[in-house]
């Protein structure tokens, strides 16, 4: 029976052709590959015929090994091998001769460089140099063991210096991930991180209702694969999916004084003054959503809740990120509109910190040098990520009228204030600008391309 793209993958169970299927699709995209430390190398093509016989040879990571890998860790604690994924920009599908087959997802063709709607000021000018260059393919490496795996970058940095090499080096981008003391990912201004993830395996929804995790009696996460993947142009067989970049630069000092500034508004004081936070995020540090607790509770996160008690936003305010970047059927769209705009979001965090042995939080608050890797996984470019981006994130009037933009993706040029509520009322609530702390520092849309579409390049 084919693959069906209309739900999402069984993988508790296997049979020939859904063994084929994940073998030709690249890992990472239906779950994430979980190493902590990844490397990007952004490349430009120099020979045509050389770079098709090295990404012919590249040792591509696939969805079926992956799975492999997973399964042994759960039940030898083993650790799997370097993640290899390659990728694919428009003027690197048009220098290989393949661009043309490109013709459903505009923003795709025309390039982020050209997306003013998803750019800080609509311009470039943000961005670091080595970014402002064109990249034709992207290598990302990622395992556990940092030693290794720079070892393995700097080989493939010393190939590509070589004069006879047909691909180019444009720039190397570091991630490495950071975790609390309940072992839960956390971005740079000290929040847990992506949780409230499209789950399109069969394993992973059966984990979500177990009741540890909260269930999905509220919200329900479970997505189809079409939400992620489409037929891939470049073979005759297999599926790819759409991948977005970006290079956020995160302010951690003027974000954490523009908190304590928003605390003292709020007439909160000692450990209730990270609710001011939480109404910027839309949870507190340890995960807490804010319409589930006025107080953090500690891991594990749940994902299960909605705004269906909060509709004046009294609570969890309508501007905060994770309201506005997942509505969960509180925006004129519906429930099922607001879950297909949702992407797999494979991030990680850049930068080095100091964190305190025990607690694990962070201990200095560095204006620069530290953000994050934004990576996703879409079918399509214009209906989930620029849509998020611009009809909600970066709209003052998303999910109502003049509600400001999202405080920590938000872009452009309104000054209009967000309203931070006293818990539970709207009556008292302050109005304070809150924006300028996340910087892009560059950006691209690439292709995956399939397992065989990559061979046959």
């Amino acid at each position: 029976m084919p693959i069906s793209l209309e739900q999402p993958f069984d993988d508790e169970s296997f049979d020939e052709e859904k063994i084929n299927f994940l073998k030709n699709l690249q890992a990472n995209i239906l779950k994430g590959h979980g190493r902590e430390h990844v490397a990007l190398l952004f490349l430009k093509i120099k020979d045509v015929g050389g770079t098709r016989l090295f990404l012919r040879d590249y040792p591509i990571s696939d969805a079926y090994t992956q799975h492999i890998e997973v399964e042994n860790f759960k039940k030898n604690q083993v650790p799997g091998g370097i993640i290899y994924l390659a990728f694919l920009s428009k003027a690197g599908l048009d220098v290989l001769g393949h661009g043309e087959k490109f013709t459903s997802d505009q923003p795709f063709i025309d390039g982020v460089r050209n997306d003013a709607a998803v750019l800080d000021g609509g311009e470039t000018k943000s961005w670091q140099t080595e970014l402002l260059e064109q990249s034709h393919v992207l290598l990302l490496l990622a395992y556990h063991d940092e030693v290794e795996l720079a070892r393995t970058l700097g080989n493939y940095v010393a190939d590509f210096a070589v004069e006879s090499s047909p691909l180019s080096v444009v720039y190397v981008q570091s991630g490495r991930g950071y975790r609390n003391a309940d072992g839960e990912g956390v971005e740079h201004f000290g929040y847990v991180d992506g949780r409230s993830q499209p789950l399109l395996l069969t394993s992973q929804i059966r984990a979500e209702k177990i009741a540890r995790r909260g269930g999905v009696n509220h919200y329900d996460p479970k997505a189809h694969l079409e939400q992620v993947l489409i037929k891939d142009p470049l073979g005759s067989s297999g599926f790819g999916s759409y991948f977005v970049f970006r290079k956020l630069e995160q302010n951690v000092a003027d974000f954490k004084a523009a908190e304590e500034v928003l605390a003292h508004k709020l007439h909160l004081q000692g450990a209730d003054k990270e609710r001011a936070g939480a109404q910027v995020v839309g949870r507190f540090e340890d995960g807490t959503s804010l319409v589930q607790s006025a107080e953090p509770e500690g891991a594990p996160v749940t994902n299960n809740f909605n705004y269906d008690g909060d509709a004046e936003g009294g609570k969890c305010p309508f501007h905060s990120h994770i309201r506005k970047t997942n509505p969960r059927g509180s925006s004129p769209g519906g429930l099922e509109f607001d879950k297909r705009v949702q992407m797999a979001r494979r991030g990680i965090t850049y930068g080095v910190r100091l964190q305190h042995p025990d607690s694990k939080e962070f201990i200095d608050q560095p204006r620069d040098g530290v953000g994050l890797l934004f990576m996703s996984y879409q079918s399509s470019i214009e209906q989930q990520f620029r849509f998020m981006q611009t009809a909600w994130a970066n709209n003052p009037d998303f999910p109502s009228g003049n509600v400001g933009i999202d405080p920590i993706i938000g872009q452009g040029q309104s000054n209009d204030h967000q309203w931070f509520p006293q818990y539970g009322s709207t009556a008292n609530s302050v109005s304070l600008l809150f924006k300028g702390f996340v910087g892009l520092k560059g950006s691209e849309y690439f292709f995956t391309p399939s397992v065989n579409g990559l061979k046959n390049i």
